[in-house]
């Protein structure tokens, strides 16, 4: 990775942001204006970019729409559409009459929003006004100039004939009646003459009685009820009058999509441009490229502009964008290290190493061969149909590499399906009926594994020039650990301890002449002897976190015995049963189909995530340092589409200050 710093003319910058963003291989750096004096700015975009974000966030609110009353059924594994550039900026030329239909979209949800609004409203007022049917009185009616006419509500826990009685016998000038009642309340009203109003309602009120209103309705409930019905008749209609206006629009999808993209990249331009600094005349930016792309990028920028541009190494101790170039299998490997962490700048990209393990891994805890070939065999259609995105590509690839190792290990131990009677034809062993054996060849792996680890912590040292630090930190612990491994052998699993003993006495020596090796150099960087030792003593006790981390090798048995085993299960099961043969294999397919394919994702689930476990704890825990920043260039970056660029096109841009 370099550093380029690029000085041009102001008249120009709005053309070289938009070259920068078609090369697509330049990261701009935000760049510190205290050292430049008063007489340095940068470029004011803030209500560029407020309007920009607005815009976007109208049509995705419109795409949004279109999504819920015309659906699109989106392809699980399709990437992005493909748009030829002529076509894109033909669209973006006619935006005004993209942005009409983003907004009549926008007015139309806001219209079926208050129809919704309204319905509700309507729903609940006929709700209010059912238990009231029977009242056949107008609403608005108050009583004559000589009587009161009221309605309301009575607890129903209050007895109703006591009440009639009690007032008529307090009050002979009323007349109270009982339209409705539920489990809650009476709904009543009552007719009283002017003179005893007062004491009509301390009576009721003392029972619990409350007064029902219904400001602004005329006419009688009845009446009511049925304005409400036809309204809500009218909205139902006006929502699918409405919808299939929509729907209608839909046909416009794509142009949205196009506009959105267009102001996402946009968007993406003037936030490069806030981290530019300038004077009235001139600008200047910093930022990174690649290596293999800077002597193409400054012969261009240079043969097309007025500009100045400087390409230098980073500096010593200087941090850098990490940009990871890998192939082949290696490539495979990202998926699974960018959930963990990017490297660091400064030290190797270790997926070349990695990836492999993560197959072979994979592959053992997984085990079944016929798992295996279902697993190539849908992500190899899945590449090979599929115009995927770099990141699931890569996934896919992962997983069909993945499926061959199980294949490999399938063949290997017999597995295929869990049928017993394959078994016999195992290339190397039966690891169901020999457990013991398999796990001494895992946690041989294991150590594999782990010392490989340790091999790219020596490639970083050698490559920082530390020699002696790769000798005394990887060195001198391969002895010790190598030592500590042979001295052990007898108490492996499956091993013979007559044949394994001239190795024991191997590393008995090993053991010691690496703990004295550890003893004198662990402690190098502490400045007095007392340090130096407890440096030293303190590495010799690592020797149980590395035999800690070996055992961890054991889930390579656990969860291939697993596998095995509940497919072998599975087919047992589906043949157990007594009963008419027809039946009885309509039975066992089910049991076959449902019980495979849920041990196959249980334990492909299980074979992902331990394999993952084995590789950030174990494998990166030898050497990893980890914490790279990813580059992120200024280029066409977009949601929707994927531009089809041609050589001499221009792209549509917005004017800046």
């Amino acid at each position: 990775m370099n550093k380029i710093t690029l000085l041009g003319m102001e008249y120009q910058r709005e053309e070289l942001t938009k070259t920068l963003m078609e090369l697509g291989v330049v990261e701009i750096s935000d760049v510190d204006i205290d050292e430049y004096g008063e007489l340095i700015g940068n470029p004011d975009v803030n209500s560029e970019l407020q309007r920009i974000e607005t815009e976007l966030s109208y049509i995705d609110s419109a795409l949004d729409c279109l999504g819920r009353y015309a659906p699109v059924k989106a392809s699980l594994f399709g990437g992005r559409r493909e748009v030829n550039i002529s076509e894109f900026n033909g669209i973006v030329k006619n935006r005004e009459s993209v942005w009409n239909l983003v907004t009549d979209i926008l007015k139309k949800e806001e219209y079926l929003v208050s129809l919704k609004s309204e319905e509700n409203r309507l729903n609940n007022l006929y709700l209010s006004l059912l238990p009231w049917k029977e009242l056949d009185v107008p609403l608005d009616f108050a009583g004559t100039q000589k009587t009161v006419f009221q309605y309301g509500t009575i607890p129903s826990i209050v007895d109703w004939n006591s009440v009639v009685a009690e007032l008529t016998e307090k009050i002979p000038n009323s007349y109270v009646e009982r339209i409705n009642s539920d489990k809650d309340q009476h709904y009543v009203f009552f007719i009283v003459h002017r003179e005893n109003e007062e004491e009509c309602l301390s009576y009721l009120q003392s029972k619990g009685y409350s007064r029902a209103t219904f400001s602004g309705l005329t006419g009688t409930v009845a009446e009511n009820i049925e304005r409400i019905n036809g309204r809500i008749s009218e909205i139902m209609s006006e929502r699918e009058k409405t919808i299939e206006k929509i729907k209608n629009m839909a046909g416009h999808r794509s142009e949205m999509e196009v506009l959105y993209d267009w102001l996402l990249m946009e968007k993406s331009r003037l936030e490069a441009t806030e981290k530019f600094i300038k004077t009235k005349k001139v600008f200047m930016i910093k930022g990174w490229v690649p290596e293999r792309n800077a002597p193409d990028v400054k012969k261009l920028l240079e043969s097309k502009f007025v500009v100045y541009v400087e390409i230098e190494e980073p500096g010593k101790n200087e941090e850098f964008p990490v940009l990871l170039e890998n192939r082949g299998i290696a490539e495979t490997g990202e998926p699974v290290m960018k959930m963990y962490s990017l490297p660091s700048s400064r030290e190797i990209d270790p997926n070349a190493v990695m990836a492999p393990f993560f197959i072979m891994f994979f592959g053992l805890m997984f085990s079944d061969g016929g798992y295996g070939l279902i697993l190539s065999l849908l992500s190899g259609i899945i590449l090979w149909r599929f115009k995927l995105e770099d990141e699931m590509r890569k996934f896919m690839k992962l997983m069909f590499f993945c499926g061959l190792s199980t294949m490999f290990w399938g063949l290997m131990f017999g597995g295929w399906f869990g049928i017993s009677s394959l078994v016999r034809y195992a290339v190397w062993f039966d690891m169901v009926s020999e457990p013991e054996r398999m796990l001494s060849w895992s946690l041989l792996f294991g150590i594999i594994h782990i010392y490989a680890g340790f091999a790219i912590k020596a490639a970083n040292l050698i490559r920082e020039k530390k020699y002696l630090d790769a000798l005394y930190d990887v060195g001198f612990v391969y002895i010790f650990y190598t030592g500590a491994v042979l001295f052990l052998l007898p108490y492996a699993p499956a091993v013979n301890q007559d044949k394994v003993a001239p190795l024991v006495n191997i590393g008995r020596y090993m053991l010691v002449v690496g703990g004295v090796l550890l003893l004198l150099t662990q402690g190098r960087d502490r400045k007095n002897i007392f340090g130096k030792i407890a440096g030293g003593l303190s590495s010799l006790y690592n020797v149980v976190s590395f035999l800690s981390d070996v055992l961890s090798y054991s889930r390579l048995l656990a969860l291939g015995l697993a596998t095995a085993i509940i497919a072998s299960i599975v087919n047992q099961l589906s043949v157990m049963f007594d009963m008419p043969i027809v039946l009885k294999v309509i039975v066992a397919v089910v049991i076959l189909v449902v019980g495979h394919a849920v041990n196959f994702g249980i334990n492909a689930l299980g074979a992902y995530v331990h394999s993952c476990r084995l590789q950030y704890l174990e494998f990166f825990g030898k050497f990893y340092t980890g914490g790279g920043e990813a580059f992120s260039p200024l280029k066409i970056n977009t949601k929707y589409t994927k531009l089809k660029l041609n050589a001499d096109y221009e792209m549509q841009t917005i004017h800046t200050a």
